[in-house]
């Protein structure tokens, strides 16, 4: 059975929409990047309700590892033994060998967005000792069967949810406002492009770019739920609470004979500003050249 897991973008929002959910994906300040908040591992001992209501806790840590990170990050990984997770998505090959080094009991889950694409990888990460695999974005919704077809793994899919495009520890927006001494404005910004705009968080774990469009996947999912696909995963970030939990709401009452109109009342709920992602697209990357 597809379950429906969340990325929260506050804690209130983890309490209110408890009963639309089946699970959600936090994340370890300074272990994680691109979630909307993070929290210190002493937190999670306020989030037992979720685990007490049958719901189920992910951890992202997600972060490009350095040396600097590694005593913090076996230390946090040694203390989420005691807090019964479902499981940790990583990035960095750091933290699989730490979790074979120290025997630690919750599975993880690869989770390398843009590299998540094919079922020959996800074949030899399952071989090294991981449980799943998050796929990436970037992928269409035939290319998301063939892998489900080829492979037995727990796999995440994103269906919904403005999603990170690029990320880099380096500050890229605060070192422009620098250089030209403008005049900071918090963490987040935008950039305008083509006729699009797309938000930018540039705080102290670096810079990323989201995309442009709200993805809504949502009659896909009724086919992400054909293949039995593990999980489903919506992203808050960026979408206030009331809006979020209507979406939630919507969600859980699709059928395939009102889908349609489910999928118009998601995007009115978006105020028009979404696409298919790539479910429908390869995506297919060329250089513009100048003239010569």
């Amino acid at each position: 059975m597809t379950k429906t897991i969340i990325i929260p973008n506050s804690r209130e929002m983890i309490k209110e929409t408890l009963e639309l959910y089946d699970g959600i994906i936090l994340g370890i300040d300074g272990l994680s990047v691109n979630l909307p908040f993070y929290i210190n591992i002493e937190e999670l001992e306020n989030y037992q309700y979720v685990k007490r209501s049958n719901k189920k806790i992910f951890i992202m840590l997600n972060k490009n590892m350095h040396n600097k990170d590694l005593i913090f990050l076996k230390k946090i990984m040694e203390k989420l033994n005691q807090y019964g997770i479902d499981g940790v998505f990583y990035y960095d090959i750091a933290v699989l060998n730490l979790k074979e080094k120290f025997n630690i009991s919750y599975p993880l889950i690869w989770s390398q967005e843009h590299l998540t694409t094919n079922d020959s990888t996800c074949n030899f990460w399952k071989n090294n000792g991981a449980k799943g695999a998050y796929l990436s974005s970037e992928i269409t919704l035939d290319e998301i069967k063939e892998i489900r077809d080829n492979i037995d793994f727990t796999l995440f899919v994103n269906i919904f949810g403005y999603l990170p495009m690029f990320t880099s520890k380096r500050h890229l927006v605060k070192n422009y406002i620098e250089c030209f001494n403008l005049k900071e404005k918090g963490d987040e910004y935008y950039i305008y492009k083509e006729n699009n705009t797309y938000p930018i968080v540039d705080d102290n774990l670096g810079t990323t770019v989201y995309s442009g469009h709200i993805l809504n996947g949502i009659l896909e999912y009724l086919e992400l739920k054909k293949i039995n696909i593990d999980y489903v995963v919506l992203n808050s970030f960026h979408i206030q609470l009331d809006t979020f939990k209507k979406i939630l709401e919507e969600l859980s009452h699709l059928t395939e004979e009102n889908k349609n109109n489910i999928f118009e009342n998601v995007n009115m709920l978006c105020k028009d500003n979404v696409d298919k992602g790539f479910f429908y697209t390869e995506t297919v990357y060329k250089v513009k050249g100048g003239n010569k």
